[in-house]
């Protein structure tokens, strides 16, 4: 009877123990993970902030109708950039960024993308009228600080999301789990570009339709949990998959993509023009007389997978 009781307290004990040692592994693993996030660096990144403008170009007779016209978007993407710098600073706490040109000149080639245009034509006969949203290009100068003392990502710098698995390398029958993770809450689209070429939305799906995301706080993709009906085994075509995230604090454009099966969709057309569209957001301002404008941030996770 002694054995017996003395028995039972020593499974109960181990129980305790093993649940006691899972329960640190799991919270160890999800440190590790967390930790990750400020580590891990994206294969390639693009930081900007879109805006829209009107341009304008007086008439003269020293200029023929399509010079004005030309002007006048010149004049467009000149306000672009320095709606830029003057938006980046109010909304960050970080000085170190530099625009793609050193700095602001009549044409701001290089430094501005157009998205969208209009052309009003002449107004008033006096004035060629023009308007754009442009999208502004810039980086993070070597030293500038995106965490914070504490070694979290840091919400007042410029819109960070870290996307990234647990290795590069993966092989067949290979489950893989992906994590993102961003400073500041954000708007996102993640998919997956195989090595073939086909653009598989992740997020949002069918079954897991979120689209907006807390700053700070870990997500995993795919997660039952959280509703995905899917899971990422490794299988042919091998090669190179591209992880990609587009992200802004501003509800991202509309695609078009066909049902893939298990809530999962695949993207139409090729990555150039996904992102365009995805650019298609609704740029606003943010009180009186402020400048319209949105972040927009998109990072490239590569891996490899073999049989």
């Amino acid at each position: 009877m002694l054995n017996r009781f003395m028995t039972k307290k020593l499974t109960l004990a181990c129980c305790f123990v093993c649940t006691a040692l899972l329960t640190i592994f799991v919270n160890t693993v999800m440190a590790d993970t967390q930790t990750r996030a400020v580590t891990v660096a994206p294969d390639a990144e693009k930081r900007s902030s879109i805006h829209t403008v009107d341009g304008y170009a007086n008439l003269s007779e020293d200029m023929t109708l399509k010079e004005t016209r030309s002007m006048a978007f010149a004049n467009a993407k000149r306000q672009a950039v320095e709606m830029a710098q003057t938006y980046i600073q109010s909304k960050t706490k970080v000085e170190n960024f530099e625009l793609k040109l050193d700095e602001v000149n009549a044409s701001a080639e290089g430094a501005v993308t157009i998205l969208e245009q209009k052309d009003f034509g002449i107004e008033k006969n006096t004035r060629y009228h023009v308007w754009i949203k442009a999208e502004v290009e810039y980086s993070l100068k070597p030293g500038a600080q995106t965490t914070t003392p504490d070694g979290a990502l840091d919400p007042g710098a410029p819109l960070t999301v870290k996307v990234w698995t647990s290795k590069k390398k993966y092989n067949k029958g290979d489950q893989i789990e992906i994590y993102l993770q961003g400073n500041r809450d954000f708007y996102a689209r993640i998919v997956d570009i195989t090595s073939d070429g086909n653009i598989i939305q992740l997020l949002p799906n069918d079954y897991r339709t979120v689209n907006r995301f807390k700053g700070g706080k870990l997500y995993k993709i795919p997660d039952q949990a959280q509703g995905d009906h899917f899971v990422l085994n490794v299988a042919p075509p091998y090669g190179q998959d591209q992880i990609v995230v587009y992200a802004s604090e501003a509800p991202l454009g509309q695609i078009e993509a066909k049902p893939l099966g298990q809530g999962l969709s695949v993207v139409s057309g090729d990555r150039k023009s996904l992102a365009a569209k995805t650019r298609g957001i609704a740029v606003s301002g943010t009180g009186p007389k402020m400048e319209a404008g949105a972040d927009f941030y998109e990072a490239t996770w590569t891996l490899s997978t073999t049989p």
